[in-house]
């Protein structure tokens, strides 16, 4: 009894949700799109003046052969282009009679990429999670019931509390990353979701489990669904409802999917019986044969004599109903706490961003301490020139380590990272601002605790000066230096699109910074011409600093700052350190801003 009540009120739940949910539908129309890209001296028409209509409660496919201009069509549709030197777009795309760009497209459309771009390290749940928290308002138990309607809506149940995983964590399977995508843009009740290639890279059964959702999803909720296939199953041909076929540009046919074959078995093209008719359609456009070529234009003549007067007048009778909802879009402070929160999650669970980290400073930090461990005491050896050397060969490496292990995990994340971030940019999920923040918020962590392990173990070993105010001096260069390190890992980071040349590039961007430092050549021993270099090395600040630090209660009689040529001072050079540290974020930042575009 008491389980048929449970039963009962989640049903209730759930109509609640899909009466909210519901809505009343969106037409896509264009009409006389052209499309046309200049290469060089030659120019070539991808799409001629096409002109078609998708509506509310369907599932409509693009198909054509290789370079059909299926994806252009689309991109253009999702806003996903533009009229540059290059390319040259005309026509009209409108919603239920109205204009749309790509500032208005978000209130009423979703656009799932063909690539699942996930954070790996969150779980099923905490995705679509997120997603809501950003695109809706309400109470957290209206949000928390509406991630479990789409989680069963889109068959996600058995698997919400797994990690989306990738190349290091094991995760979820294709067919499932593949339903998150299209249930993360769920959230926001998109009246028309746009696919690309919803079924590439999947078997033929997650395939077509991927397409039953998305029929299904159509007809309950009158919803406008298109994508481009290539080449689908038989089953799956079956499950769409309105079939657009493209050749070199051009409509060759345009309206239900059940009667295509009827249509070309007219033209004098029969399907052969129980064949897969998309399989048959491909047979008969593909531009390799040259017969199929040569059928080009009957295709083109009986589409405008039978199907595109029927097409026109269905654009024609489009009123302006599009009644455009409001983009929720969460507060700054709200886009930071969940952007932080999903920061610190993916450093926890990810071992290269956390436990490697730990690991290697502890090891780091006993090995250099074991390194110089032998080294006689100051107080015996005053005036011992080479001791001095190897305690300011300790201290620069200990602030290059803390420079590098701050920025190389850096370097290699935000590249990792960036298809995730410009998707929900281009889904205007939030700010580039909180972002980057969340990320440095989150980082602060690790750029505070390794210095401090690998220093606090090795300072006391190497023999530096034994005074507590000294030492904590000494750590706290190390994190400024390890802040800067981080800084220009951001900076490094925002430049590249590939994780490989990121991490290919940081070396040599870093390395000849050392030369600048002070311990390789003196700083007065530099050529006017480059001697400006040194101070935009973070090594030039932070070796000053500790030098200072080191030998301003040392019972060494030499004079180690003054060997060194460094006046700036022991205050001065952390205030440099810092600003230093502060400008390259400033600039990782507006790089960053500045890599935003469109996916397509």
């Amino acid at each position: 009894m008491s389980v048929q009540i449970v039963n009962n009120l989640n049903k209730a739940t759930e109509d609640v949700i899909m009466e909210k949910y519901i809505n009343r539908g969106v037409d896509i129309v264009w009409n006389d799109i052209t499309y046309q890209v200049k290469y060089q001296n030659t120019k070539r028409q991808v799409l001629k003046g096409v002109s078609g209509i998708c509506k509310k409660g369907q599932v409509n496919v693009i198909m054509g052969s290789s370079g059909a201009g299926k994806t252009t069509l689309l991109n253009l549709l999702c806003c996903r282009a533009d009229n540059t030197a290059q390319v040259s777009i005309k026509g009209e795309i409108r919603a239920n009679g109205n204009e749309y760009n790509s500032n208005n497209f978000p209130n009423f459309a979703a656009y799932v990429m063909q690539e699942d771009c996930l954070m790996e390290t969150m779980t099923v749940r905490e995705i679509i999670q997120f997603s809501a928290e950003l695109k809706t308002s309400g109470s957290q138990e209206e949000k928390k019931n509406l991630v479990d309607y789409i989680l069963k809506m889109m068959r996600l149940e058995k698997c919400q509390n797994t990690l989306i995983g990738g190349y290091s964590i094991k995760g979820i399977t294709k067919g499932e990353r593949k339903r998150i995508s299209i249930a993360i843009e769920l959230v926001s009740n998109p009246d028309v979701i746009f696919l690309d290639e919803p079924t590439s890279g999947l078997d033929s059964f997650t395939a077509y489990n991927v397409i039953d959702v998305l029929q299904k999803y159509s007809r309950e909720q009158n919803k406008n669904i298109i994508c481009t296939i290539h080449q689908p199953s038989s089953e799956i041909f079956m499950k769409f409802d309105n079939l657009l076929l493209l050749v070199e540009g051009q409509f060759i046919y345009q309206g239900p999917c059940s009667k295509v074959i009827e249509y070309f078995g007219q033209l004098g093209f029969q399907c052969p019986h129980q064949s897969n008719p998309a399989d048959y359609l491909m047979s008969i456009v593909h531009a390799q044969s040259q017969k199929n070529r040569e059928n080009y234009e009957l295709y083109f003549e009986k589409y405008q004599q039978n199907l595109s007067p029927i097409i026109q007048t269905q654009i024609e009778m489009q009123k302006k109903q599009l009644n455009l909802l409001k983009n929720q879009k969460a507060s700054f402070f709200k886009q930071l706490s969940l952007l932080v929160s999903r920061q610190y999650k993916n450093l926890k669970r990810n071992p290269m961003l956390f436990q490697a980290r730990i690991i290697q400073s502890i090891l780091l930090g006993l090995f250099v301490g074991i390194v110089y461990l032998a080294l006689p005491s100051p107080y015996d050896h005053r005036d011992d020139q080479r001791l001095v050397n190897d305690l300011n060969g300790a201290i620069f490496f200990l602030i290059q380590n803390s420079h590098i292990n701050s920025m190389l995990p850096v370097v290699l994340s935000i590249p990792l990272e960036r298809n995730v971030f410009l998707k929900e940019q281009n889904q205007k999920l939030y700010q580039a601002l909180p972002y980057f923040l969340s990320k440095l918020i989150v980082e602060i962590i690790m750029i505070i605790l390794t210095p401090l392990i690998m220093g606090g173990i090795s300072y006391y070993m190497i023999g530096l000066t034994p005074n507590f105010g000294n030492y904590c001096f000494f750590l706290f260069g190390n994190i400024l230096q390890s802040f800067a390190g981080n800084a220009q890992g951001m900076f490094i980071g925002s430049l590249f699109s590939s994780p490989q040349t990121a991490i290919d590039v940081a070396p040599m961007v870093v390395i000849p910074f050392y030369l600048f430092g002070g311990l390789f050549k003196n700083v007065n021993d530099f050529a006017d011409w480059i001697s400006w270099f040194q101070y935009i090395t973070s090594y030039r600040y932070s070796f000053e600093a500790l030098i200072h630090n080191n030998y301003e209660n040392s019972p060494f009689n030499i004079d180690v700052a003054g060997q060194l040529n460094f006046t700036q001072g022991k205050w001065n050079s952390v205030l440099y350190l810092f600003c230093l540290g502060v400008g390259f974020q400033i600039f990782a930042y507006f790089i960053l801003k500045a890599s935003i575009k469109k996916l397509q």
